[in-house]
């Protein structure tokens, strides 16, 4: 019986289970949307009725466009999407989808539901703090090069050069939209300038749909860092974190005496993450020196408590608006990052096992995330147009949460599948293996 890398996926024909059963699951999402949305026949006067009615041509309009989607994947050139580096780690791809996830949450639920919105209701503070999942998204980068770099020496090009064929492509695609649809907005320079997102970080949180790409140009100058970063490590130890991190609480300490707000620095600068990207990489030596200590499933208990609490306490705090001149900026990206790091950690260490469809699923959709991540405005914004009348429960918050969950995200996964397979990994096939054993002595 053929299995994946993470578990068992029965083929019927060329089909595979979860071909099979998420085909069918969209399908019915899809038609179900588009029946509600478009009902391009009154066969009825009863609007529930006519959903109904029309159901029908449109799960095979739908199912029909599904398969178009998995027929992308076909053809798949064997072992061209695995990394050269590094073996795969599945569960890692199940928190990359979690973080991805959050962020089109925080970003469709945020613009209908006003912030102050009841404090106490834990789902509606993870939407409304779903940025986290920015960080998220560094630990995880932090875990993934720290077991790719533990005791192995970094070929600094051809590591630069993976990670280009890995992430530029799409944000190019992305680039090349906004350049199109906002030409008014733009000067020669700024276009030229935008192709080379780790030099202007700051000026990506002002594009139009696309304000997420900040994220991209603090990866790439993490990117340029981790090479030299792995061989100080392997030299020096895994103090040599501590002392990082240490050193950044104190530098963001510095700017808050001297500027009275050390928030823009904290949040939206190398300065600020590259705790995150050293936690990261502190829970890959863990993982690998230690991993039997953190397998008990008290240690994800534990861990997704202390997560949840600290979407309790971010709203509570309001860190972007009243608490922005807080000095708790000086800490709170490392705090953060060890609270995600610890999730990491504890998740992938685990002992316990889940079922090999959810697994594969999960692991699936995670190859979608950084798709997810970068396209997901279209979905958001085409979601705010046609979902907002979609009324379940005759609560405005619950209404936006249900139409963030399964109108918004599902759409965003939909383009993302586009995306990844035209775009991202026809580019894989040019990444180069870079690690070689380190020379000691």
């Amino acid at each position: 019986m053929p299995r994946s890398s993470s578990g068992n996926i029965h083929r019927f024909g060329q089909i595979t289970r979860f071909q099979l059963v998420w085909g069918i699951l969209f399908s019915v999402w899809a038609a179900l949307v588009a029946a509600w949305q478009w009902p391009l026949l009154a066969l009825s006067g009863d609007a529930a009725l006519n959903t109904a009615l029309l159901f029908p041509p449109y799960f095979i309009a739908a199912a029909l466009a599904v398969a178009g989607f998995f027929a992308l994947g076909r053809g798949e050139p064997g072992k061209a999407v695995e990394s050269k580096n590094i073996e795969r780690i599945p569960r890692l791809d199940h928190l990359r989808f979690f973080a991805a996830s959050i962020v089109v949450l925080y970003h469709y639920f945020g613009k209908v539901v006003p912030v102050d919105v009841n404090g106490r209701n834990i789902v509606f503070n993870v939407m409304l703090e779903g940025r986290s999942g920015v960080d998220v998204f560094f630990v995880l980068s932090g875990f993934i090069f720290g077991m790719i770099g533990y005791g192995k020496r970094i070929r600094y090009l051809d590591f630069v050069w993976s990670r280009i064929v890995r992430i530029y492509p799409l944000y190019l695609f992305a680039i090349l939209l906004v350049l199109a649809a906002y030409p008014e907005k733009f000067v020669p320079i700024d276009s030229v300038l935008l192709m080379f997102p780790l030099l202007i970080v700051g000026y990506l949180f002002a594009l139009p749909g696309f304000t997420q790409l900040w994220t991209v140009g603090l990866e790439f100058q993490f990117y340029l860092l981790f090479p030299f970063l792995a061989a100080f490590l392997t030299r020096n130890g895994y103090r040599y974190v501590a002392g990082l991190v240490l050193l950044a609480i104190g530098l963001r300490a510095l700017y808050f005496v001297e500027l009275g707000t050390v928030k823009d620095a904290a949040y939206g600068t190398l300065l600020g993450r590259i705790d995150q990207f050293l936690i990261g990489i502190g829970a890959a030596w863990l993982f690998i020196r230690k991993r039997e200590l953190f397998s008990h499933p008290a240690h994800i208990l534990a861990a997704f408590l202390i997560a949840l609490a600290s979407f309790q306490w971010l709203v509570a705090w309001d860190s972007l608006g009243a608490g922005s001149r807080s000095a708790l900026w000086i800490v709170w990206p490392t705090v953060e990052g060890a609270i995600w790091g610890y999730l990491t950690l504890s998740y992938v260490s685990c002992r316990m096992r889940m079922p090999a469809l959810l697994d594969e699923s999960l692991a699936k959709l995670g190859a979608l995330s950084f798709s997810i991540y970068i396209m997901h405005d279209f979905a958001v914004v085409w979601a705010l147009k046609h979902a907002r009348s979609l009324s379940l429960t005759g609560d405005a918050n619950w209404d936006a949460a249900f139409q963030g969950v399964f109108v918004a995200l599902p759409l965003a996964v939909a383009i993302a599948w586009c995306t990844y397979n035209l775009i991202e990994k026809q580019f894989f096939i040019y990444r180069r293996k870079y690690v070689e054993p380190a020379v000691v002595g």
